[in-house]
């Protein structure tokens, strides 16, 4: 019981930065759909692209509907953790922003309500996630970084912990470490910032 509560201590300190994380995301995501945020310079690109991607016709195949996936998994992910960043949010607020006592207790309510109705979105809109993430993963044609595999194999790593604390299929030795894992907030933000990096650069 000890582990939780000194996690839950810790998650404290990295509550805001998660949150700025994530909703920095959702208002970079359109804006990155609709202009490809191409690379004019490719000096990113040049650094982090693999010395195997030149002369191999196929890595070079323009794949949309690979694209899409990938787009498709983006945003359900956003849904997916909105509840989660809602919850933050409301706890952010009710700890850091002075308020009455009966405004913190609505806004308490409302997050459990919240949590209630909404979380079925992060157990299971997740999992659709994965399965988008993998099938683009492997029918994607474009090898110009490592950066977005190691993004998603952050991605997996996260989905598949949660899924295993979710469900109680995770053994009983390992399921502490295994929920550090899905509530360690630097994998969360590393995941979203090379995803983010990797695509920017085979853009």
């Amino acid at each position: 019981m000890s582990v939780f509560i000194d996690l839950g201590e810790r998650m404290k300190k990295y509550n805001l930065l998660i949150l700025f994380t994530f909703f920095f995301i959702i208002a970079l995501e359109p804006w990155s759909l609709v202009t490809g945020m191409a690379d004019e310079d490719h000096e990113i690109s040049e650094y982090f692209e693999r010395e195997d991607q030149h002369g191999i016709p196929f890595l070079e195949t323009d794949n949309i509907g690979n694209e899409t996936a990938g787009q498709i998994a983006a945003l359900l992910l956003l849904i997916a953790n909105f509840p989660v960043a809602l919850s933050l949010l409301i706890r952010g607020m009710n700890r850091f922003v002075p308020m009455g006592e009966m405004l913190k207790k609505a806004l308490k309510d409302f997050n459990r309500k919240q949590k209630k109705t909404l979380m079925w979105l992060h157990y299971y809109l997740n999992l659709i996630v994965l399965g988008i993430v993998s099938w683009h993963w492997l029918a994607s044609r474009c090898k110009s970084s490592a950066l977005p595999e190691i993004g998603s194999a952050l991605m997996v790593t996260l989905i598949l912990s949660g899924f295993l604390i979710k469900f109680k299929l995770c053994p009983k030795v390992f399921r502490k470490i295994t929920y550090k894992i899905h509530v360690e907030p630097i994998i969360f933000i590393s995941m979203f910032f090379v995803l983010m990096l990797g695509h920017l650069i085979v853009d």
